[in-house]
């Protein structure tokens, strides 16, 4: 509760440093001084900043974030209208990631120096290295432009056409989950060494215990921890909405909602979407946390 409002007060604050009439972007080129001071008043721009923020955060505990500038639909309504696509491409680009990294991190952990090791940092390397919107760019113009076996863009509810949703996620979280996988992979080889020269590793490895189980039992466990933990913030922030992936693609997420509502200055919808985010942060914290409990027992004791 606390970090959520210090969150709260600095992201009031930036928002409204923001250079830009909102009510005069709302109401484009022409209007009315007598229409400009109503819209004003019934937005309650008109009152000072202290008392802006103290009633903007008793409603957003009360689960009210206002309603937009621009549309006249409640924040509420515009999250959660957007809240599917972000989470189907989140979780789309994190399996993704995760297929990625585990078998390549692991099997470059367990050859190190070796020709398959090599090949997987350069891998890595790039993956990290290339621009989200070029890859993006690229796999459309190979897969939608030139073999035309997927959409360019766009996104359908899984609940109205299945086989479009599925074609239509496919390449964002690709782009999304070869930057992530990247990012993980590296610590999952670094991990994955760290475990394999443990001393409890080398003892069991001297008692003669099978490889495959010293490697289930003793080193993916003490791996876990950090997988776990670069995992959680990879997710996290694709939660937070992917812009550059889904102005790209025309996907309508939170990030998207986020931009626009800066390029509109609508408070409301701006500071509603980046408390989420925060939210989002905090909780996948604390499942985390209660993962690193159910992995490692001496956490818990």
């Amino acid at each position: 509760m606390v970090v959520l409002a210090g969150v709260s007060v600095i992201v009031f604050a930036l928002v409204h440093l923001v250079p830009g009439d909102p009510i005069r972007l709302a109401l484009g080129t022409r209007f009315d001084q007598a229409t400009y001071d109503a819209l004003r008043a019934r937005s309650g721009l008109d009152q000072p900043l202290v008392e802006q923020f103290f009633g903007w955060f008793g409603r957003a505990l009360g689960g009210d974030l206002g309603v937009s500038f621009r549309s006249g639909e409640t924040v509420t309504s515009l999250i959660a209208e957007r809240l599917p696509a972000t989470l189907t491409l989140a979780f789309a680009s994190i399996l993704v990631a995760l297929l990625i990294a585990v078998p390549l991190g692991t099997i470059s952990a367990l050859r190190p120096r070796s020709f398959v090791d090599r090949v997987a940092t350069v891998l890595s390397q790039i993956g990290i290295s290339v621009p989200e919107f070029w890859m993006a760019i690229v796999l459309i113009l190979v897969f939608a432009g030139t073999l035309g076996w997927l959409p360019s863009g766009g996104y359908v509810p899984l609940t109205e056409d299945p086989g479009a949703w599925a074609q239509r996620l496919l390449l964002p979280a690709v782009v999304t989950g070869v930057v992530s996988g990247s990012v993980i992979t590296r610590f999952v080889r670094s991990s994955v060494l760290e475990a394999l020269g443990a001393d409890h590793v080398r003892t069991a490895q001297a008692k003669g215990l099978p490889q495959r189980q010293v490697f289930t039992w003793h080193v993916l466990r003490n791996a876990l921890l950090p997988l776990v933990t670069v995992t959680g913030v990879q997710l996290a922030y694709l939660l937070s909405g992917v812009v550059v992936v889904e102005i790209v693609f025309s996907w309508p997420g939170l990030g998207q909602l986020a931009l626009q509502a800066v390029q509109a200055r609508d408070y409301p919808v701006l500071q509603g979407a980046i408390l989420l985010f925060a939210v989002v942060f905090l909780l996948i914290n604390l499942v985390v946390d209660l993962l690193y409990t159910a992995i490692d027992p001496r956490i818990r004791r």
